[in-house]
């Protein structure tokens, strides 16, 4: 994936996540949207500092060792000590938000994101952030988390619905770390972002 997504990329992939899950729920069935909702594992770029070197483990094969290569002032910068909930690390206080309701069974993957999150915003208030992968790596993380444990149609629909709302906010905030915005905060950043894409393009 590119540093940049264009706007086709993004629009594409909610149109794809809606479609292909409308169209196996209705004809094929559950097993077909389990091998239609593609699963990829996140990518890791290049580790240069302590929050990335912690993103990193979290995505991996043994998310735990993050608590291990957590930076020693994370849980005073923070505000709380992330714990292992579904061979995770999380936030205990997380929790999915979305403008559309998610399966309850999402929530350990979300407070599992959520704590990522929080890697990202502890790299920036350090003065040392987290690069683009990074946010892309913890978004696919939440997706596939997601994916893994839907047992029907609907709920795997759920997960591409997320998916495809995970990408525009991560594209939109620059795949920086989150902050907390306002509704004019949003407009104005869409509208950079559409403007840097568009001049991207020329």
């Amino acid at each position: 994936m590119t540093e940049k997504l264009t706007v086709r990329i993004v629009v594409r992939r909610i149109v794809t996540a809606v479609a292909v899950s409308v169209f196996a729920t209705v004809v094929l069935g559950s097993a077909a949207v389990a091998s239609a909702s593609s699963v990829a594992p996140p990518g890791v770029g290049p580790v240069t500092n302590p929050t990335e070197r912690a993103v990193a483990a979290l995505v991996g094969e043994h998310p735990e060792d993050a608590l291990y290569t957590l930076p020693d002032d994370f849980v005073r910068v923070v505000g709380y000590r992330p714990v292992i909930e579904a061979g995770r690390p999380a936030n205990p206080w997380g929790g999915c938000s979305s403008p559309i309701p998610l399966p309850d069974r999402f929530e350990p993957a979300c407070r599992s994101h959520d704590f990522g999150y929080d890697l990202l915003r502890y790299g920036d208030r350090t003065g040392e952030p987290a690069a683009a992968w990074a946010r892309r790596a913890l978004d696919q993380m939440l997706v596939n988390a997601m994916h893994a444990v839907c047992t029907d149609p609907l709920c795997d629909m759920s997960a591409g619905l997320a998916d495809g709302g995970l990408t525009v906010n991560s594209w939109r905030q620059g795949w920086s770390a989150p902050s907390s915005e306002s509704a004019a905060d949003v407009a104005s950043t869409t509208v950079v972002r559409l403007t840097e894409t568009m001049a991207g393009r020329r």
